[in-house]
């Protein structure tokens, strides 16, 4: 089995804002599809552990943006798995652009879950369990564990057909789109994403009512909470 593969993209016009580059939830995206390729190449994705029941989730993740590539621009991510436990596997990422200048790079954390209990699986069951870490450096720190947030301004929503991903919970990536759209329009224009912090904490699925929290306290912090005040996921957002 090859440890660490590179997957080639065109950042596409779909995947830009009006400035012509990269938002950062289209980089996000192609980071968790490159997750998933590599994991379905190399025995253990999703549509192998569709046969058992069973799937992957993300829980936490790190992303830190030194530039964001342009629209056509051409990206390599370069993906490899640096440890698993039980409960956890950790998933590391560097994008580069086509001259080999490091973009972007990010640290995950993943759980494996039973489709019908949607409880957590003893990742050790993996058939490719042995040979799928490499001893890479991890490219960043690993993702920050993110306390409860002091309430300030909120936004409601509710979980609708295009939110979900296949898991029939709300994909991943629209955390952190909920979360930029509350930011004032020059601060995403002057500023950069340097690093994101996302914590997963429980599923959102079709039709719940959720709340954007933003933290009275510190506005880079925010929390997505259920009707009844149920934390689902923080994130927190380092500008510069």
């Amino acid at each position: 089995m090859e440890k660490k593969r590179t997957y080639d993209y065109r950042i596409e016009p779909r995947d830009v804002d009006f400035m012509k580059r990269a938002t950062l939830m289209a980089l996000a995206d192609y980071i968790l599809h490159t997750a998933g390729e590599d994991a379905d190449r190399n025995g253990f994705g999703v549509r192998d552990l569709n046969l058992h029941n069973a799937s992957w989730v993300l829980t936490r993740m790190a992303l830190e943006v030194v530039r964001m590539p342009a629209e056509y621009e051409s990206v390599r991510v370069t993906t490899w798995v640096s440890a698993v436990t039980r409960a956890m596997t950790t998933r590391n990422f560097e994008v580069f652009g086509a001259d080999g200048t490091l973009l972007a790079c990010a640290v995950t954390n993943w759980a494996m879950i039973d489709l019908s209990a949607r409880r957590m699986l003893d990742l050790h069951t993996l058939p490719a369990y042995d040979s799928m870490t490499q001893d890479f450096p991890l490219p960043a720190p690993l993702p920050c564990r993110l306390g409860p947030v002091a309430g300030g301004r909120e936004w409601g929503h509710t979980v609708v057909y295009s939110d979900l991903d296949f898991n029939c919970h709300v994909n991943s990536v629209k955390y952190i789109q909920w979360a930029v759209d509350t930011l004032p329009l020059e601060a995403v224009e002057r500023g950069r994403f340097a690093r994101t912090d996302i914590n997963f904490i429980r599923e959102a699925r079709y039709g719940e009512r959720l709340r954007i929290v933003v933290s009275a306290e510190d506005e880079s912090l925010f929390e997505i909470r259920s009707e009844a005040g149920e934390a689902v996921c923080r994130l927190a957002f380092r500008m510069e």
